[in-house]
């Protein structure tokens, strides 16, 4: 982990009141699947922003209306998400077809869930290099493919993987040129959704340290999205705590794990493995809510060992509890975290 988010100026992403449902239709029942359902968090300059939670938390979703990537049944229904460098639009699914072209890859670059989303199974490498970045360049062929060749170098990548089919190269290596591609433009901030999904630990390891060293690099800010927390205290700077399609927790990453304040990010970090430790850990009792009908009130409160009644009707706040630290949870800011 590393820089000091609080000395960050103005922030290169801000993201306010979001709500992004799955609107869906069938034999005249409407469903809406609330996926994303009012989060707010902004991203510094140069920032390694963590979203941890659980499988089918929202954090995917909240990725894609983030990077524009809204097709249906997903539908924006509020919100806004600010880029200092798109202005006045509300977010790129707002913005013109022009305005989201030019801004793609040269200003924000999507690293997608498994590499092989990203890259054309029936192309070689050379050909995503040249749709991708190459219009952005502004360069002649000749001294892009030089400015190619030396990223992929500072990326340990040989050469000849852009004559390789993506099929031809292992796991790590797509990862690795999937973080090229989304990094040859040198772009503001780089969506990196589970971009150490499938890896074994010692590619994952090489995986993290890279996407490190781009962002000292290049100066790019990252929003990294990662279901394992482990990934999150190797390289975040801050931790937003998803549950349910809601933002329930956010500190420093360090902060998170030595003094978690929400009952659910107290259970995350309890029931990370230490070593020396053979103490069974208990399992969260009851299963996550179907965000289709989730309860009322707080969407923890069916789990929550802290739950009161006004917890059952009432939609706790976003609060600093402590300087940087935010948590929604009626029974903490009301006792001060304690």
């Amino acid at each position: 982990m590393q820089g000091d988010p609080s000395k960050e100026a103005e922030p290169i992403l801000s993201v306010h009141d979001l709500q992004a449902h799955f609107r869906t239709e069938r034999h005249g029942v409407k469903r809406a699947v609330k996926a994303v359902d009012g989060i707010s968090f902004v991203v510094g300059r140069g920032e390694i922003y963590g979203l941890a939670g659980e499988s089918s938390s929202g954090k995917t979703t909240l990725v894609k209306t983030i990077a524009g990537a809204v097709r249906p049944p997903l539908e924006v229904v509020g919100g806004r998400v600010d880029f200092a460098f798109l202005p006045g639009y509300g977010g790129l699914h707002c913005a013109p077809e022009a305005e989201v072209a030019r801004i793609r890859w040269r200003h924000l670059s999507y690293i997608m869930q498994g590499s092989m989303n990203v890259l054309n199974p029936v192309r070689r490498l050379r050909s995503a290099f040249v749709d991708f970045a190459y219009p952005h360049i502004g360069e002649s062929r000749r001294q892009f493919e030089q400015e190619v060749v030396a990223h992929l170098a500072r990326l340990k990548l040989d050469p000849s993987v852009l004559e390789a089919y993506p099929h031809e190269l292992s796991g790590g290596m797509r990862q690795r040129a999937t973080i090229a591609l989304a990094t040859i433009c040198r772009p503001d901030v780089i969506l990196a959704d589970e971009p150490t999904t499938a890896l074994d630990v010692v590619v994952q390891k090489e995986v993290l340290a890279l996407i490190s060293a781009i962002r000292r690099e290049i100066g790019s800010s990252v929003l990294l999205v990662s279901h394992d927390l482990g990934v999150h205290a190797h390289v975040t700077d801050r931790l937003g705590i998803m549950y349910a399609g809601r933002l329930i927790e956010e500190a420093a990453t360090l902060e998170i794990f030595r003094h978690p304040l929400h009952p659910y990010a107290r259970h995350l970090i309890s029931s990370l493995p230490r070593i020396g430790d053979d103490v069974p850990r208990k399992a969260l009792d009851g299963t996550p809510p179907n965000l289709a009908d989730p309860p009322t009130g707080c969407r923890f409160h069916p789990r929550c060992p802290l739950a009161m009644e006004i917890c059952r009707h009432e939609v706790p706040a976003m609060r600093e509890n402590a300087p940087g630290h935010r948590v929604a949870c009626f029974a903490v800011n009301r006792s001060g975290g304690a």
